[in-house]
């Protein structure tokens, strides 16, 4: 009798542990490993990101933080980086005084995923537009030769929001041509010639490159979905003394994704 029990619960065991699998989404090592590759975006990569907050050279300050989420409207992008947001700091904020225009440094310091794994970044702020540009057989964003090694701020020149500039010796600008907002119709000899000048107001939903100085790899899992920032059925990602790793919900195995 006892034995017939032990067998019949071995029988009943098995079932119910593949149901618990299905239900709780947990894939068998192998397959976990399948469903990941990794990605790798290049120094000179460009990610197109829009503003998630207004920003202003009068009313932001140095070492303001602020978010800006990954366009998605590009496939590549969403393939890749879907719902994912870029976290930045501003570097320098002047407002306009005199002739002088209003000026906005901004840099990019994070790369948060959907599912709250998140890697340092280095990034400056690039125009997106085919000056700027071009894109790559992977449909990823390329910085073009001209304006890769350009440090670059915004300045409030013309009639749209600001324009892109690089900062010369003694503080000089330089305008790159490279026109945000209403000012997208003038050059950027006109620009100087009118003497518009204001300060730099970036609302919410302003398009902005993001130009990585350094390369960035993570690891995408094809098809997950989130329950919280940092977990998903499977499991729960983390990042551990600089390392990201998943943690199977079910065994309790932890693997290491780099």
């Amino acid at each position: 009798m006892f034995n017939a029990f032990n067998t019949n619960r071995r029988f009943l065991t098995a079932p119910l542990a593949a149901m618990a699998a299905v239900t709780l989404g947990v894939c068998a090592p192998g397959a976990f490993a399948q469903s990941n590759k990794q990605i790798v975006l290049r120094s000179g990569s460009v990610i197109p990101v829009k503003l998630n907050t207004d920003l202003s050279s009068n009313n932001s300050s140095e070492g303001d933080s602020f978010t800006a989420s990954v366009d998605n409207s590009k496939q590549a992008y969403d393939d890749i980086l879907h719902n994912a947001t870029v976290e930045g700091v501003v570097q320098e904020a002047t407002p306009q005084e005199g002739k002088n225009p209003g000026t906005l440094k901004l840099a990019f310091k994070r790369l948060r995923l959907s599912d709250g794994r998140s890697y340092a970044i280095s990034g400056r702020a690039t125009g997106l537009d085919s000056k700027s540009v071009s894109t790559g057989s992977d449909g990823v964003l390329k910085a073009k030769a001209n304006t890769k090694n350009k440090d670059l701020t915004y300045a409030g020149y013309g009639a749209g929001a600001g324009v892109l500039a690089s900062v010369l010796s003694g503080g000089k600008l330089k305008l790159e041509n490279i026109l945000i907002g209403a000012a997208l119709g003038y050059g950027a000899s006109q620009l100087t010639k009118d003497k518009d000048v204001h300060d730099v107001d970036l609302k919410e939903g302003t398009a902005v490159g993001v130009l990585l100085d350094d390369s960035v790899k993570y690891y995408h899992r094809a098809g997950a979905t989130t329950q919280n920032p940092s977990t998903n059925k499977a499991g729960k990602y983390y990042t551990y003394q600089g390392h990201p790793y998943f943690l199977n919900a079910r065994t309790g195995v932890r693997t290491q994704l780099d």
